[in-house]
């Protein structure tokens, strides 16, 4: 690739990932649209930030199968730019809590069209020490891009809840830079002309990857859900001091992003436990925090192992799999994310009931358990495979 190609594919897929997390733009609002909206249910709300998840899964089944056989990469990726906008600015014009709801499942149609293309891409268009290089700048870009969202959102609210729709026109440069920049990945006659079976896609590689980074969504979201409810019931702030937290959060994952090829390269596998740890170590924190800045320290460190846990989870997926098989799988695992993150206030609504515990941070508590086995299991295996070698 000559290096003009290359620096605007770097720009054209670090354009795509800042946008991975637009949805985050409402979750410092949630406690203010809630109040907006009394009638509204707890889990109504807390649909608002997950709902989007549930909608992105048929769409992101189509998007890995048709993306580069069918429809090109750029089409696909500027067509799923467009409906996220138009979804994401459709709740500034709602009256009621269920065309908000409308507006947030016609973003997940739009993400859910772009969430297989990014990884995707990074595998098809670099090779060698540049894939992890290349996975690293997005996790580096997602996370800068959930700060700025997260903190406009959260000072947008405080003028209205409607406010922090109009985020969402951060989309308009992207979807430019898209059209203009993104090269379209070379692909051979044999592999334009070969069909996808079911049974490449699905399988217990690719699934076992995606349940796995199902349940690290279930686990993390808690922290985007019911952070803004935490904040104000203890009187720490307002929507604005739950963006900073959050913005917090996603900003020191940007570090995650970018140690994951220096860490990855001295760890390998064990990179895992490094990443479960730090979110351990940050549910802790969260636990004990009695004020504003323990929540702060808390979203701090659970931030840089967020961030180096994604371009892992990523690498470990893609890398081993057939080039022709990499959006169709990819697809498959970002169902699983997206069914993690919406399934994960039922799930642990489930676990509070089965506990019969009222405390507010009962699903902090959750989340340690989860990521302190996770971390402990995998250094285990890595360190009987290293023995077995």
């Amino acid at each position: 690739m000559r290096n003009n190609q290359k620096l605007k594919s770097i720009l054209a897929i670090l354009a795509m990932s800042f946008i991975t997390l637009a949805a985050s733009a409402t979750s410092p609002a949630l406690a203010t649209i809630s109040k907006s909206f009394p009638e509204a249910s707890p889990t109504a709300i807390a649909s608002i930030a997950t709902l989007s998840s549930l909608t992105a899964v048929p769409c992101t089944i189509l998007s890995g199968m048709i993306a580069g056989r069918r429809v090109r990469f750029r089409t696909l990726t500027a067509l799923g730019l467009i409906v996220t906008f138009l979804g994401g600015l459709l709740p500034v014009f709602a009256g009621s809590i269920y065309e908000i709801l409308l507006g947030r499942a016609i973003l997940g149609v739009g993400t859910g069209l772009i969430a297989p293309l990014t990884s995707t891409l990074v595998l098809y268009l670099f090779s060698g020490d540049e894939v992890p290089k290349q996975l690293g700048r997005n996790a580096m870009a997602t996370n800068v891009g959930a700060v700025i969202f997260q903190l406009l959102g959260g000072y947008l609210c405080n003028y209205s809840w409607r406010m922090p729709f109009l985020a969402y026109l951060a989309i308009l440069p992207v979807l430019l830079i898209v059209i203009l920049c993104l090269p379209e990945p070379e692909k051979g006659p044999e592999q334009a002309r070969q069909k996808i079976q079911l049974r490449q896609v699905v399988t217990f590689h690719v699934v076992g990857w995606g349940l796995f980074y199902a349940a690290h969504m279930i686990f993390f979201y808690p922290i985007v859900t019911e952070m803004s409810g935490i904040v104000l019931h203890n009187g720490y702030g307002d929507a604005t001091m739950t963006a900073l937290i959050l913005s917090v959060m996603t900003g020191t994952g940007v570090l995650g992003g970018y140690l994951f090829y220096p860490i990855h390269r001295r760890c390998a596998l064990i990179t895992f436990s490094v990443g479960f740890g730090l979110c351990a170590a940050g549910y802790v924190l969260m636990l004990l925090a009695g004020s504003a800045w323990g929540l702060l320290l808390a979203a701090a460190v659970f931030g840089v192992g967020y961030g180096l846990l994604a371009p892992t989870f990523t690498y470990y997926l893609g890398v081993p799999l057939k080039p022709e098989l990499r959006a169709a799988s990819l697809s498959v695992y970002h169902i699983c994310s997206s069914l993690g993150s919406f399934g994960s206030a039922f799930v642990l609504s489930f676990l509070r009931q089965l506990a019969g515990s009222g405390q507010e941070r009962f699903s902090f508590g959750v989340g340690l358990a989860f990521y302190g086995l996770a971390a402990a299991a995998v250094l285990l295996c890595s360190l009987l495979k290293r023995d077995r070698a």
